[in-house]
């Protein structure tokens, strides 16, 4: 009898332990969300300080053993590699969302699931920057608000306008190379081209004054962005302000780093152009610089002026690339056509450019330093 008992209570604990375990299994609470990226064209609706950023996709990974955590990765979704013809090496990657990160992981807790829905908010910091977000998702939509805010620095919250003083204005250029020979003497690069600015001339308007004529203001903004007030044509009565997340910047001692939203400048310009359409034409030495950010070296006078601009190291290796085109006497002879018809009265001096042209490639060889930007004067 003892012995019965003994396997009857066995029965009943065994039992008991496989109903438990049972019981646990199906009150497991399982995110309605699986793991899915989501994207422009698959139910991403993302904002960037309160407006709609373009480009990106946003990963959402639900944690297996809590349904009530999860990650986001936030990522460009645009795919560079399509754009350079490369047999090896790693293609550079879109830009991410987070100016300065290529890809921004978020560890999101306190999830609250409603039926087929999960919401979510919190916040993330790292590196002195801090984003809070917030939204929710399906298995079919992704809504993510992100409010961020950049590691102080110089530029944040500073606004700048173009100068116009009847010569350079806001055009910056420094370019060191041997003479080279014009006429039966010699000429220096920088002469050259202060000559092609000063007569070089559109919709009667030098390029100076044309560029203070429909470029206001830079602000660069707390958040990253930068906004530009700014004239489609000369003629416009009114400035219009840039929309956000179109460029956004970082600042890293003496440099600023420009990044681009090809997404968002095809929807800003031209909603019948494509982002290929944009992009098509660069060459691979400038693709890079959309994931990394354009590197532009900058510096602030005693009177508060800033001056940006793209430095040696980036600028030379480009113009090697290009340096071949002004050997081909048909490329030449068009560029002088060009530069004749836009010149106006003035059209006669052009014919003294050719010899500057035809000496591009040994100017570009011998160049030790050239540099070309802007100089920008505070808003007060």
């Amino acid at each position: 009898m003892k012995k019965n008992l003994f396997y009857y209570l066995f029965a009943v604990i065994c039992s008991v332990a496989l109903f438990t375990s049972c019981s646990d299994d199906d009150d497991k609470i399982v995110s309605p969300v699986g793991e899915t990226t989501f994207t422009d064209a698959n139910g991403l609706q993302l904002t960037y300080s309160g407006a709609t950023m373009l480009g990106k996709k946003v990963t959402f990974s639900p944690n297996a053993a809590d349904a009530t955590k999860a990650t986001l990765t936030l990522a460009g979704e645009l795919d560079l590699s399509s754009m350079i013809n490369r047999s090896t090496g790693a293609s550079p990657q879109a830009p991410g969302v987070i100016p300065g990160e290529i890809t921004t992981v978020l560890n999101v807790e306190n999830i609250v699931i409603d039926g087929d829905k999960v919401k979510f908010k919190g916040t993330d910091e790292k590196n002195g920057r801090t984003i809070n977000y917030d939204g929710e998702a399906t298995s079919s939509f992704l809504k993510l608000n992100l409010t961020v805010s950049l590691p102080a620095n110089a530029l944040a919250g500073t606004a700048f306008t173009t100068i116009e003083d009847g010569g350079l204005g806001s055009l910056y250029y420094k370019w060191d190379a041997a003479e080279f020979p014009y006429f039966g003497g010699t000429w220096d690069i920088n002469s050259a081209i202060g000559l092609i600015i000063s007569f070089t001339q559109i919709d009667g308007k030098t390029i100076p004054a044309m560029l203070a004529g429909i470029l206001h203001k830079i602000t660069f903004l707390p958040d990253g962005n930068i906004q530009a007030e700014y004239k489609d044509e000369l003629t416009d009565a009114e400035w219009k302000t840039s929309d956000l997340n179109i460029a956004t910047y970082t600042v890293d001692g003496d440099k600023i780093y420009l990044y681009l939203n090809p997404s968002q400048i095809a929807a800003s310009v031209n909603r019948s152009i494509g982002v290929d359409d944009i992009l098509g034409n660069l060459i691979p030495a400038v693709l890079p610089m959309l994931s990394n950010g354009i590197p532009l070296s900058y510096s602030v006078d005693s009177d508060g002026n800033v001056t940006a601009y793209l430095d040696t190291a980036t600028l030379l290796p480009i113009l090697k690339l290009v340096a071949p085109m002004f050997e081909d006497e048909v490329f030449v002879n068009s560029l002088i056509q060009m530069l004749t018809e836009q010149a106006g009265d003035m059209g006669y001096l052009v014919g003294m450019l050719k010899p500057v042209l035809v000496a591009m490639p040994q100017i570009i060889e011998t160049t030790e330093v050239v540099q070309f930007g802007l100089k920008l004067a505070p808003v007060k």
